[in-house]
């Protein structure tokens, strides 16, 4: 009985462990990206004042034990992360929209939910590191990640330069080695919008 529930306590430790490194993947948590992977031509699209530039963009499969919603081939759907860099140091105040596609290398679009990840470099040295971040409260804290605006909500500040990660989990199945791009449209508080077309990008596998 004994060696029973030391079994089950390992299984269920394994499944905990597995689920974690899941979650972790789609909120790119990934200690498999190689740097080198990423691709990026820097071509630069302009929107009103503000100018933007594709920095990066990656594109993974998963084959963890635990995937969600696995395709034909038991991966995971496309994950795509595509970093821009938002330059409006010559804007006024504005708000911009967005939503993306993927594509594949001849050209076919997908559907796919891009979210914004949160980006704590926004934050000042004097908050940004263990000591002062520790000595703040929930309330605090709270109150310092929506003045930063570390949740970007899409509002540019005038004169204000932000770097942007965009994260798409639910993407197609498309095979390993493969290529593919990303096509978002951003619009602007006008009623302006600009398409921004990152480069073709071999699709990796990860475990």
């Amino acid at each position: 009985m004994k060696m029973f529930i030391t079994a089950a306590k390992w299984i269920c430790a394994l499944f905990l462990t597995a689920a974690w490194m899941n979650a972790a993947y789609a909120a790119e948590i990934n200690p498999y990206i190689d740097p080198d992977s990423y691709s990026a031509d820097n071509a630069v699209f302009e929107i009103g004042a503000c100018k933007i530039t594709v920095l990066r963009t990656y594109f993974w499969r998963d084959w963890m034990p635990i995937v969600s919603d696995p395709g034909p081939d038991r991966g995971s759907p496309l994950h795509a992360k595509v970093q821009l860099n938002l330059d409006n140091s010559s804007g006024g105040s504005n708000k911009l929209t967005f939503r993306g596609v993927i594509l594949d290398r001849k050209g076919q679009s997908y559907p796919a939910t891009f979210h914004v990840l949160p980006n704590f470099r926004v934050l000042p040295e004097t908050i940004d590191n263990p000591e002062s971040w520790r000595s703040l409260d929930d309330e605090a804290r709270k109150a310092v990640i929506e003045q930063y605006n570390v949740f970007w909500n899409g509002e540019l500040k005038p004169g204000e330069v932000r770097r942007v990660d965009l994260l798409a989990a639910d993407g197609p199945y498309l095979p390993v080695e493969s290529g593919a791009g990303v096509e978002i449209t951003l619009t602007d508080q006008k009623g302006g919008s600009v398409v921004v077309k990152t480069p073709n990008t071999l699709i990796k596998q990860t475990y």
